[in-house]
């Protein structure tokens, strides 16, 4: 696939992946599916992360450049790793260490125990409406405690949402610490 997405235009990239992401075939939808190797960090949207913010109290920096995103508009195209600051394409470093700022930046908004369930449940929820049955979510324990999140804050917000997704949305597998 990167072969692919390298010889095609940004607008060619966004085409295939809504064409991918709006193709409906009953048959696939309907076949229980299993999830492997989640990093849970790697599925904060900038609509949560604006949402935990605005709840927290926190501002969000542009991790480059210092400017504050007034506006969840300014957070997403931080995010859009299509949409390059200068030029018509990110090259693959560009791209990489985008994704690595949007990526690390996701430790320092979770703060509570619901920011922790709220991220989990989403995940949960989209793979539930994907017909996943089974995943492995994998989080990286030391990313959160560096900025000062405690074990049981993590913990508990994580196994409330499992416990839930499994009761409620019938989605089940383990919790693993990336070591």
């Amino acid at each position: 696939m990167a072969d692919v997405e390298g010889a095609l235009s940004i607008a060619g990239r966004r085409e295939l992946r809504a064409s991918i992401a709006s193709t409906k075939s009953p048959l696939i939808e309907a076949i229980p599916k299993v999830e492997l190797h989640v990093h849970i960090e790697g599925t904060l949207t900038p609509e949560l992360k604006w949402r935990f913010s605005q709840r927290n109290g926190m501002i969000l920096k542009h991790p480059r450049t210092g400017a504050v995103f007034s506006t969840l508009e300014e957070l997403r195209d931080s995010h859009d790793t299509m949409k390059p600051a200068g030029g018509d394409r990110m090259d693959n470093a560009e791209e990489t260490l985008s994704f690595f700022e949007a990526y690390y930046g996701g430790f320092e908004i979770l703060k509570t125990k619901q920011d922790y369930h709220d991220l989990a449940m989403h995940y949960f929820e989209r793979a539930a409406a994907m017909n996943v049955r089974y995943c492995e979510l994998f989080f990286d324990p030391q990313g959160h405690t560096r900025t000062g999140t405690t074990w049981e804050t993590m913990m508990t917000g994580f196994r409330s949402a499992q416990e839930q997704a499994e009761r409620d949305l019938n989605v089940r597998g383990p919790l693993d610490v990336v070591a």
